[in-house]
């Protein structure tokens, strides 16, 4: 609260203050005396005035739950309590307070339930009004013999769903007491005050109920009129114009469709007002570019450098600023690099023969050089920029496009290109999130700050093995050690000449003719569709979770002296870290299965920035090859041993021994040895081939595998349960996963005996403990 509280007495509030703030903990209610004051969220709009209380719906739940501002002079007095057991000490001061109580929130739930039914109206209006502009749109094109752009955002829309109907005799019964005089209301309740506390304690129970399902609702108007008009290409809108502007430039006539962006617009502005007026959370149009885009269809007047895809999307003043920002990148780069004569003129060099070259992916050796000596510039900028713009924190866009995507220079690329780069919204993480994923200068960002270990090497080596390698042939002292073992600049630079350097190029898929700075001659596609982002990284994350549901389950030991358990398992989730390389590629790195030589440590997968293949096509692979280097990590030098069984020695086995196998007929032998010639005589690379099969096929009931092979995985790489169900009635399958039923089964018995025991001993079993037997038992 911005205001300085009179306790327990008579406070006055200028026109425009906040009262109370939504989320901040009650400290106190108010019954206004004078005035009106405005109470809004992200769902409601409304205003009460002289006999009201404020607050004390928010007394039951701890934190307010709307804002209250006043709309004009007020004058409240307010009463200093923070719990919803204090308003007895309220109603007892004054007899008139039970009757003002039950009336404000009388009127109260009949406002909310007409803000309610006028959201549930206008939103039936604006989705029908979207449908039928959609199916026109389409029938339009089609007509004209243009494609349609499929909107998906549109055609999953929904109608607004009514969420409330459940309390819909309560709220009809307090929106008729209403009507009741208010002496009325006052002389009934003033005769106790638990007749009062309980209707008040009912009605605030209604209350809470509407502005949640408010707030529900109000999120989902504001999707729905989004779907009208945003910064999406998928918006109605933009559609109707897209289509507006080919049939202008075609010379064709665009008037009907004129016809259907002016009642488009109209339905904008409606839904702008309504927002405006009664809910809390306004629906934000930018008009300017409404505007501009408008008179592009009017006059088909456009910049001759950019598609109608950016003049539809960008305001002329975003492109203008853009282009101020962006002209002598490279220049600029240097500057904040502060790099200057002669090292600097060197680079401009390169960087213009790179410019000047016709085809960039020539492999002749002239072409090598100069993509060469580019790279070898880039990485030694990148260590000055990325340390200038950690000091500085709040950096210009044109270097945070340099440290996360590998822009470099304007002339690399279209000003299409380079205007979607600058304004391409940067990687968030979901609510949902699985694995947590970085863009390289947040991953660098960590392992500076020492909050991530330094990754391992192209050699397999960690941070410090690197390090007693470097002591060992001579070329640190043993008095550097611990400084190179601490120093967070020899860290940083280990990591950006090992990691990064090593994997940008590996990311890429253009070994040969790989250079780190972004050009337009890598774009398939449009920038945005290429773009990985967190969401969608782990989109594919959650789809392969539901086929190999255990793949990143891991048993851990586990104690706990003071409830006296000794050494016990538990099943633990370690999802890995995902990092996302500046640049554009095609395929997926599974780096290293664990931290630090750490079981309980996140695996680390590399990602290009930008790709144009199937994200869970590459990520299956990566799945495959880190279930390979997960188990050889658990199984040590037994890995391949089949005394020992575990997925490797088994698999193993049945690649050495597969010509001697009996199950195999000569047909199948001969596609095993053309397998392995595929993957190159590699034991992890033949069994992710198998892998991949595994999870795209069989997880649907389609039989590609061998019969060894299958049961292989069916007992160590198992499908969910709900998969598991549905295929086992296919015979194959059901004897495929005989092992794996017994073996869990086995295991539970097992876990079961062991926790007997700790009971007998008076021990109690922690969640960690019953957690993994439910595991064991549900999965």
């Amino acid at each position: 609260m911005g205001w300085k509280v009179n306790p327990n007495g008579i406070n006055q509030f200028s026109t425009g203050i906040d009262i109370y703030i939504e989320g901040e903990t009650v400290s106190s209610v108010a019954m206004i005396i004078k005035g009106r004051v405005e109470v809004h969220n992200d769902g409601m709009r409304v205003t009460v005035g002289s006999g009201s209380f404020l607050g004390v719906n928010d007394l039951y739940l701890g934190k307010y739950q709307s804002t209250y501002t006043a709309k004009e002079e007020v004058i409240a007095f307010i009463f200093e309590i923070d719990r919803a057991e204090e308003l007895e000490t309220v109603l007892s001061k004054n007899s008139d307070y039970h009757g003002f109580m039950v009336a404000t929130y009388n009127n109260m739930i009949y406002d909310l339930d007409q803000t309610y039914q006028n959201i549930i109206r206008q939103g039936s209006k604006v989705y029908q009004f979207i449908l039928q502009t959609y199916e026109n749109y389409k029938e339009n094109s089609e007509r004209r013999g243009y494609k349609p752009r499929i909107s998906e955002r549109i055609m999953k829309l929904r109608d607004l769903d009514n969420d409330i109907d459940i309390l819909r005799d309560r709220i009809n019964y307090y929106s008729e007491c209403r009507k009741l005089p208010v002496e009325v209301v006052k002389q009934y309740f003033s005769y106790g005050n638990a007749v009062t506390l309980y209707q008040v304690e009912e009605q605030v129970g209604i209350l809470n109920q509407q502005i949640e399902a408010l707030k529900e609702i109000a999120n989902g108007y504001i999707s729905m009129a989004q779907c009208l008009m945003d910064d999406s290409e998928s918006c109605l809108f933009h559609l109707i114009a897209e289509m507006s502007v080919e049939i202008n430039a075609n010379s064709g006539d665009n008037s009907e469709l004129m016809d259907i962006m002016d009642s488009i617009i109209e339905e904008i502005n409606e839904a702008e007002k309504f927002s405006e007026q009664k809910l809390g959370k306004p629906y934000k149009v930018n008009r300017k570019k409404m505007e501009e885009v408008y008179h592009l269809l009017l006059t088909g007047d456009k910049e001759k450098d950019v598609s109608t895809q950016t003049s539809l999307k960008y305001t002329k003043e975003d492109t203008e600023k853009v282009d101020r920002e962006l002209t002598d990148s490279f220049q600029k780069l240097l500057d904040y690099a502060e790099i200057e004569g002669e090292e600097a003129e060197g680079m401009k060099s390169a960087m213009m023969d790179f410019i000047m070259m016709k085809d960039k992916f020539s492999s002749d050796d002239s072409a090598r050089a100069i993509r060469r000596k580019l790279s070898e510039n880039h990485y030694q900028m990148y260590m000055r920029i990325f340390l200038r713009a950690y000091k500085e924190k709040i950096v210009p866009r044109l270097v945070d496009m340099f440290l996360k995507y590998g822009y470099a220079d304007e002339r690399l690329l279209t000003k299409d290109q380079y205007l979607s780069l600058y304004f391409l919204e940067d990687n968030s993480q979901s609510e949902q999130s699985f694995c947590t994923v970085y863009n390289i200068k947040e991953w660098l960002t960590l392992v500076y700050e020492g909050q991530k270990a330094p990754s391992k090497n192209e050699f397999d080596l960690e941070y410090p093995e690197y390090i007693t390698d470097l002591k060992r042939q001579g070329r640190i002292k043993e008095k550097e050690v611990q400084l190179w073992l601490t120093d967070p600049l020899k860290k940083l630079d280990y990591e950006i000449q090992n990691m990064f350097k090593y994997n940008n190029r590996t990311t890429s898929g253009q070994i040969m003719t790989f250079v780190p700075v972004l050009h337009k001659d890598q774009w398939n596609s449009n920038i945005e569709r290429m773009y990985l982002n967190a969401q969608k990284v782990n989109d594919a994350v959650a789809s392969l979770l539901r086929i190999d549901y255990s793949i990143f389950d891991r048993e851990l030991l586990y104690a706990d002296k003071e409830k006296r358990i000794i050494k016990e398992y538990i099943i633990k989730k370690i999802y890995p870290d995902i990092i996302l390389m500046p640049n554009i590629g095609s395929n997926g790195i599974m780096w290293q299965e664990i931290s630090s030589k750490r079981r309980d440590s996140s695996a680390r997968f590399l990602l290009p920035s930008f790709t144009d293949v199937n994200v869970t096509g590459m990520l299956v692979r990566i799945f495959g090859r880190y279930r390979w280097e997960m188990c050889r990590t658990i199984e040590g030098t037994a890995w391949n041993d089949i005394k020992h069984k575990s997925l490797t020695s088994e698999y193993s086995d049945y690649l050495q021994f597969y010509r001697k196998n009996k199950e195999l007929s000569e047909e199948k032998k001969e596609k095993i040895k053309l397998q392995i010639q595929k993957g190159r005589n590699s034991s992890r690379e033949i069994f992710v081939i198998d892998y991949e099969q595994w999870m795209n096929y069989e997880s649907m009931g389609a039989i590609k595998l061998n019969k060894p092979v299958r049961e292989i995985l069916a007992t160590y790489c198992p499908f969910s349960k709900e998969i598991r169900e549905h295929i086992k009635m296919q015979p194959l399958f059901n004897e495929a996963m005989a092992r794996y039923y017994r073996d869990k089964q086995k295991k539970i018995r097992e876990i079961e005996a062991r926790y007997r025991a700790l009971q007998k001993d008076q021990i109690e079993l922690t969640p960690e403990l019953e957690e993994t037997l439910e595991y064991w038992r549900e999965s």
